[in-house]
């Protein structure tokens, strides 16, 4: 063989042992239809490297991240090489194990065509990619568990008054709720109440878009952590403590809300209506009214490092087996105050309403 020939010989080889191409992330953007193997699926990338694709007869996203010259699933399910792209083509190969310079696995071919979606958007939060994802779920209820007094702290006369109350968990797509069975009268009205919110419209559209807004952030349709509970209850009253943690957001997306009900009639309530006028029932927090603040108080010191020391900040109230709890949200600085008072100690600040109120506690 001449020297030409041999060089053109090595030159072949050599090209032949190097990895396919890597196609940077932004190239791809966008979403994909087409197959994997014999299996219809639908891709979708966003613009730094993280991506997202579902099989069309399961709809379950799984998530992928670019990692040098491959794509790989999340939990390392498989990986993804692309070997030739263009504007409106991808093809590539799955394989179950991480491709190497020289290893060859058992792959599946890839082809995608590009999707061009009708709300303009290019990443993973598109209509093209998300609609199929999108309906809406049903509820799914758990088993029925009785409901342990002493989960809510009460107090031993409050045990024997109060009728037997079981519970179970609902489930809504990312949502949590709860249903109640017992022979108060209000049960049905509270269970209505505490469906129409699980199922709210508002609230399933605002899931999709955190769904959206992760997916198009690092390739997952992560929705924020949700939970509710029964936080107290007597013969008169329940309250229920919801919880929210609002994905993406750290600790600083934690939310409580709390709603309490007559227990005779099912109406809600927001406590703070014992202790100042024209309160919304969803309005948690509130500023001491002055008498009570000045009461609460007196005589404590005032540290200039730490915000509302005076007790100017903002409180929930929330019902409990000694009376009323009277807090700010935990923040980790120390600073934050709290307080019980017992219903006769919290009688001299309520409304008369208030006070009709609070003697039922006793």
């Amino acid at each position: 063989m001449c020297p030409k020939m041999l060089r053109l010989t090595l030159a072949f080889s050599l090209i032949s042992t190097l990895t396919l191409p890597a196609f940077a992330a932004d190239e791809l953007t966008g979403t994909w239809q087409g197959t994997l193997g014999k299996s219809k699926i639908r891709v979708c990338f966003n613009e730094y490297g993280t991506g997202s694709y579902y099989y069309q007869r399961y709809l379950t996203p799984i998530r992928l991240e670019q990692v040098d010259n491959h794509w790989q699933e999340d939990k390392q399910t498989g990986f993804w090489q692309f070997d030739s792209s263009s504007e409106q083509q991808l093809i590539g190969r799955w394989s179950k194990t991480e491709p190497t310079q020289n290893q060859s696995a058992k792959s599946l071919t890839i082809k995608l065509e590009r999707q061009i979606s009708p709300d303009g958007i290019n990443d993973c939060s598109s209509d093209a990619y998300n609609l199929p994802l999108e309906t809406k779920p049903t509820v799914r209820r758990g088993k029925w568990q009785q409901f342990n007094y002493a989960d809510a702290e009460q107090a031993s006369a409050n045990k024997t008054n109060a009728s037997p109350l079981s519970y179970r968990q609902l489930t809504y797509g990312a949502e949590l709720g709860l249903e109640l069975k017992g022979e108060q009268t209000g049960i049905p009205a509270i269970n209505q109440w505490l469906k129409q919110k699980l199922t709210s419209e508002q609230q399933f559209a605002e899931t999709i878009e955190t769904r959206r807004r992760m997916l198009a952030q690092i390739g997952q349709p992560i929705a924020d952590e949700t939970g509710a509970e029964i936080d107290f209850i007597n013969q008169h009253w329940l309250s229920v403590r919801f919880y929210r943690w609002a994905a993406g957001y750290g600790a600083g997306g934690i939310s409580r809300t709390y709603t309490s009900f007559n227990l005779n009639d099912g109406q809600t309530f927001n406590p703070w209506q014992w202790f100042k006028q024209g309160v919304a029932l969803d309005e948690m927090q509130h500023q001491l009214p002055d008498a009570l603040r000045e009461k609460l108080f007196a005589g404590m010191e005032v540290y200039e490092d730490c915000d509302n020391s005076d007790g100017s900040g903002y409180f929930y109230l929330t019902l409990s087996q000694k009376g009323i709890e009277l807090w700010e949200t935990p923040n980790g600085s120390g600073c934050e105050n709290e307080f019980t008072l017992s219903p006769k100690e919290a009688m001299p600040f309520a409304t008369e309403y208030g006070k009709s109120q609070l003697k039922l506690m006793d």
